[in-house]
């Protein structure tokens, strides 16, 4: 038995570790056409290798976070949205399922896509 879901994330060379907690908000696709899970904000933190973590503004709006040493992003942060995003499709079906309509738009306006749920 699970004591909830969680995405542990390293970047290559594994310097730098994120960790996220609790239940992603959803699968979708960045504006790059790259899989991504969505997480609440604060589920999102880093595990291991704060010192080496660098930011920089993303394409999408939002902050990249990634391996001083290796250059891999391992996130893209949206304060406003309150979301981060972490590369990779969400593990189980239910969890790639995209967010509910309201909370698509702002995600929307950053340039994600979501998956068709067939319902119309």
């Amino acid at each position: 038995m699970s004591n909830g879901l969680y995405q542990r994330l390293a970047c290559d060379c594994g310097a730098v570790c994120l960790l996220a907690c609790g239940s992603p908000l959803g699968g979708a696709v960045d504006p790059a056409g790259e899989p991504v899970t969505l997480w609440p904000l604060e589920a999102v933190q880093v595990g291991e290798g704060v010192d080496e973590l660098a930011s920089r503004e993303a394409a999408s709006g939002g902050v990249s976070l990634s391996c001083r040493r290796c250059g891999e992003v391992v996130g893209v942060e949206h304060g406003e949205a309150g979301v981060m995003a972490l590369p990779g499709a969400a593990d189980d079906e239910q969890d790639a399922a995209p967010p509910a309509a309201p909370s698509r738009a702002p995600l929307e306006a950053l340039g994600y896509r979501f998956p068709s749920t067939g319902n119309g």
